[in-house]
């Protein structure tokens, strides 16, 4: 009778562990499909119609943005509570921005 314990003990614990894997196998399947399908609907990263260029961040809560919506640079101050529009960018011509490998600096106007 004892040996009988054991096996159906076994058969159980193994049943057991079968099904604990088959359920994991198939949340990681679920999440899976979800990432694929409907989490990437917006389209490559290249569609998007606001990107972000460049962030600096003066605390650990603020930080200045500099966006880029329909191919017009913004820049925006970000807080916990507000965003706040700062300036828009104007393209400069490429010879403008850097001099034999030096930067020029130039004034933003509003």
């Amino acid at each position: 009778m004892d040996g009988m314990f054991e096996l159906n003990l076994i058969s159980t614990g193994l049943k057991t562990m079968a099904m604990l894997f088959l359920v994991l196998g198939l949340l990681v399947l679920v999440l899976y499909f979800m990432k694929r399908f409907l989490f990437l609907r917006r389209g490559a990263k290249g569609d998007l119609l606001i990107k972000v260029l460049s962030s600096l961040h003066l605390s650990p809560k603020e930080r200045i943005e500099v966006i880029e919506v329909s191919g017009e640079k913004i820049v925006l101050g970000v807080t916990p509570g507000n965003i706040s529009f700062l300036t828009r960018l104007n393209d400069l011509p490429e010879e403008d921005r850097e001099t034999n490998g030096k930067e020029k600096n130039h004034e933003i106007k509003e």
